[in-house]
Order: structure tokens, then sequence, then C-alpha cells
């Protein structure tokens, strides 16, 4: 069942895709059409994305699009055929986090 994104999850993607990168402006514009269509089965804030099939595609590389690191882990979006995909959160801590962290912890990977 689709959804739509939590503030928490808006901001972390937003954060995500102010960063320059290849691909970045068209995924800027699918933002705003985003859906969360699944979830990690985890407790973590992962998510499953989808986008509105009249935004632009993004030429992007691989299948990750942009990184980032955050204390104990790291975000990552994800893309398939030029489309926002999903964002993840992973953890090197025991316990999983129960949502993204705020954007003054996120920092551009690299």
């Amino acid at each position: 069942m689709e959804s739509a994104l939590t503030p928490n999850e808006r901001t972390t993607l937003d954060t995500l895709l102010a960063a320059d990168f290849p691909g970045a402006a068209e995924l800027r514009a699918q933002a705003p059409t985003a859906r969360v269509t699944g979830r990690c089965g985890c407790g973590c804030p992962t998510i499953d994305l989808a986008v509105a099939e009249a935004t632009p595609r993004a030429q992007v590389e691989s299948r990750v699009a942009v990184e980032a690191e955050v204390p104990d882990g790291g975000l990552i979006v994800f893309v398939e055929d030029g489309r926002l995909s999903g964002l993840e959160y992973w953890t090197t801590a025991d316990d999983p986090p129960a949502a993204f962290p705020p954007p003054e912890e996120i920092r551009a990977a690299g």
C-alpha cells in the first residue's frame, strides 16, 4: 500500500538530493512525487519508493545515485531505470535506528 513520505523521510531525501551528482536535477524533479511503496522489516527507517511516470528519468551510472555518512552508518538513495526507488539507512549499531537522522548529522560520503 502506497503512502506519503513522512516529514522525516522527506527531509532526508531532500537533503541527500541537494548534493551535486550526475542525475541530481532529474531526481530532484521526481522527489515531490515520491511515494513510499514498502518498508524494511527490521524496524529501521529504510523505504522503497515510486515516483510519477511523467517525471524525467535521471541518467545515472549505477543503482546508487548518492551516498552520505551519518553517525554509526550511512544513507543511500537508490535508482532503478532512472527513477528514485529507495532510501536506505544502514548502521553498525546493535539496534536499528527508528528514524532517519536530522539533516545536520548527514555528511556527503567521500
